[in-house]
């Protein structure tokens, strides 16, 4: 049998999903940290199969210099950021791992919500610097939450906050879905209308890039308030950086988290082209993009692009496949 050649960047493959590969014929090769575009093909070059489960963005450029390629598999759900799909027919096959990190998602968001609204980091960095704060902050606990996308992550978030805290929950959803018309909580017409109504507002839509890069500027961070926390464990680039800078400094809102940067990794904060940094951990949180990264989540993740990629090599279409643009 011809061994495979799957390279997985960013992540390590749990040994028992390793060995059902190994069984399949293939040769795992894990590759941890940052990598550029030219150093992606360059490991690359030869393999039959490419796991995405770092930060690197692959574009069209990449895929004319790899021939080979057969299969790749984005470990999580918004693929659209970080693979430049080929146009039109190709011989590659693309797929990725939807929903299997929802709940791990959902779990940081909570804990971005808590840890902002309470002041727990900067509490923490204060009595590192030899500050006793005593200040009085809001509770969670029948507070107005607003979820900008009902997908399973939403849904997730908005599960937990109604139980735990008894939030009021307000959604906004792209597209109307029937299925939500069920839950416990009320449906709002717009974006605006959203952070206009609720103390806190949450992100689990995807970015598509070119297409709602900062969606999310002055008038709705206006309209959120001086009271009200905004939470993005989706992407950066769904929130106008200018806008998030100029609502910070002014306490326009009272504090924002993001989880991942504009740039990963983040620059020196004095270096920090958009000037968010310095508000760290005052009135922003960041945190390296690691939402989805708890244990179980990353099992279920490697399960399912091990099943891709087994699929593939059968000749058949993978089970959660991404078509090609």
């Amino acid at each position: 049998m011809t061994s495979r050649r799957v390279v997985v960047t960013g992540a390590t493959f749990p040994e028992q999903v390793v060995r059902t590969l190994e069984a399949g014929g293939f040769t795992v090769e894990s590759i941890p940290g940052d990598l550029d575009e030219d150093k992606v093909v360059q490991a690359l070059h030869g393999a039959w199969g490419y796991v995405l489960g770092g930060s690197e963005v692959m574009s069209r450029r990449a895929w004319e210099q790899l021939p080979d390629l057969a299969v790749v598999c984005f470990m999580g759900t918004g693929y659209g950021s970080f693979i430049e799909l080929p146009e039109g027919d190709s011989p590659t096959r693309f797929s990725y791992t939807p929903h299997a990190n929802a709940v791990a998602v959902a779990e940081f968001t909570i804990a971005h919500m808590l840890d902002l609204v309470r002041g727990v980091t900067r509490r923490v960095a204060g009595v590192q610097a030899g500050v006793w704060s005593e200040d009085a902050t809001p509770s969670l606990v029948g507070a107005r939450l607003g979820v900008a996308g009902m997908g399973h992550i939403g849904r997730e978030v908005a599960r937990m906050a109604h139980a735990a805290f008894g939030m009021e929950v307000l959604h906004w959803n792209r597209t109307h879905r029937p299925e939500l018309d069920e839950l416990p909580y009320t449906a709002v017409s717009s974006l605006d209308e959203l952070f206009e109504a609720a103390d806190v507002v949450t992100l689990h839509f995807p970015h598509l890039p070119g297409v709602n890069d900062g969606l999310i500027g002055a008038d709705q961070l206006t309209a959120l308030g001086p009271d009200g926390f905004l939470i993005n464990t989706a992407r950066a680039a769904l929130v106008d950086p200018a806008a998030l800078r100029t609502a910070l400094a002014e306490g326009r809102i009272a504090g924002a988290s993001i989880d991942g940067y504009y740039t990963e990794p983040t620059p020196d904060p004095a270096e920090d082209p958009y000037g968010l940094l310095e508000f760290v951990p005052e009135r922003l949180l960041v945190t390296p993009h690691c939402a989805y990264l708890s244990t179980q989540a990353i099992r279920r993740m490697a399960d399912m692009a091990a099943e891709n990629l087994l699929s593939v090599a059968r000749g058949d279409e993978p089970p959660y496949a991404v078509t090609a643009g």
